[in-house]
């Protein structure tokens, strides 16, 4: 089960259509990610490397910082590229214009952050790391793009705090990825279930933790996803082929596997920024000396002042697979064993010399009530059609062929 509080981790990046292909050591958790879908593509933008920096100049009065981290110069060179392809990606309309935004603040603590990890310098100077930094990217907004209309800036009300802020990520790559796995699973949804399981397992989690986040003003959700309602994942469920599913449903484990995601996830306690900023600032007053870029939720959610009850979300997408499960259970078995019965009858009775003698044992009373035979009657009696329409030479009886749709 996908653990949203983990320290650390492989990163799993599966490929379209194939199984997982790499794994890249992160700081996180595991995570699937698939190739062909558009959060990853834009994730792969603002990690590809670059030599040179665009816009060196802004950064002249904390180049100190290189002599402290080493690593650091890298991440000037990307944020210059990356700050110049979040403006250009911007399309009028476009529903992603604002995640795009996250994309690259969270790449920002990303980086700064796994950079210390990997370097095992302390992470309690992240932050003036990130505030300096970001002070150069609103300068370069500022004066590089003051005629746009649209302007990326860094965003100083997000939490400082990781786990926050890839929960966060989480859900909007879920978002993002909504439409393009939408139109498979309606496609094929035998082969998207099996596909996208583990996927899921990871992100339906996530999304109904947060979902109600989207509603609240000043919540980092609300503030980047103009209709969250628009990505509802137990939606999909209204596009399916009601019978298709039910006719594959006995024989594929998988869709109850999904089912199950889903009621799992209803159940577990629910997240948001005020939850996570309480207890930042609860702990800071009480001075634990825990480190507030690591603080988790998960495991002390329950019982506490902060626990908000999940709730049981969808009831028609309830309903319908409970209808399913209870067909699967109920109903499909002692279908299965009748329609196995009447086959294994059948069998017997068209292909054994048991059956062959009943059939022939017809045919004959047939022979003494009709005028006429048909054709499987005349092979079964005589063994071959060459009896067809002829008279024998008692002239006892006559033969004479009939359609067998004559009857």
């Amino acid at each position: 089960m996908f653990d949203l509080d983990s320290d650390n981790g492989l990163q799993k990046e599966e490929s379209a259509d194939s199984e997982l292909k790499s794994t890249i050591q992160v700081y996180y958790s595991d995570r699937i990610m698939f190739h062909h879908l558009p959060a990853y593509k834009f994730d792969q933008k603002l990690k590809e490397g670059v030599s040179n920096n665009i816009y060196s100049t802004y950064y002249n009065g904390i180049y100190y910082l290189q002599n402290q981290y080493a690593w650091i110069t890298d991440i000037f060179n990307k944020l210059s590229r990356n700050i110049r392809l979040v403006q250009e990606s911007y399309v009028e309309g476009d529903d992603f214009n604002k995640k795009r935004c996250y994309d690259l603040n969270f790449w920002l603590y990303d980086q700064v952050y796994k950079n210390l990890q990997s370097s095992k310098q302390n992470s309690e100077h992240m932050g003036n790391i990130i505030d300096q930094v970001q002070e150069v990217w609103k300068n370069i907004i500022d004066n590089q793009f003051y005629n746009e209309n649209y302007k990326c800036y860094p965003d100083k009300e997000l939490l400082f705090n990781i786990g926050y802020l890839q929960e966060i990520k989480d859900l909007f790559d879920f978002f993002e990825d909504y439409n393009q796995m939408k139109k498979e699973i309606i496609a094929n949804t035998y082969r998207a279930c099996f596909k996208y399981v583990d996927y899921l397992k990871q992100r339906i989690p996530v999304y109904y933790a947060w979902r109600d986040s989207c509603k609240v003003d000043g919540y980092a959700c609300k503030r980047y996803i103009d209709d969250y309602m628009k990505y509802r994942p137990s939606s999909v469920a209204n596009d399916l082929s009601y019978f298709g599913v039910i006719l594959t449903y006995y024989g594929n484990e998988c869709y109850s596997k999904v089912y199950d995601i889903f009621v799992d996830a209803k159940e577990r306690p629910k997240r948001n920024d005020g939850i996570y900023k309480q207890k930042m600032e609860d702990m800071k007053k009480a001075k634990s000396g825990e480190n507030l870029l690591n603080t988790r939720l998960g495991d002390w959610l329950r019982g506490s002042k902060y626990y908000i009850p999940g709730d049981n979300g969808d009831y028609y997408y309830q309903l319908r697979f409970v209808r399913l499960r209870m067909f699967r259970e109920k109903f499909l078995p002692p279908i299965l064993a009748m329609l196995g019965a009447f086959l294994i009858f059948y069998a017997l009775y068209k292909f054994t010399p048991l059956g062959r003698s009943l059939l022939r044992t017809r045919a004959k009373v047939r022979k003494r009530i009709r005028p006429n035979l048909n054709y499987d009657d005349i092979v079964l009696l005589y063994g071959s059609d060459e009896s067809l329409d002829t008279t024998t030479d008692d002239s006892s009886y006559n033969l004479s062929y009939a359609s067998s749709s004559d009857y």
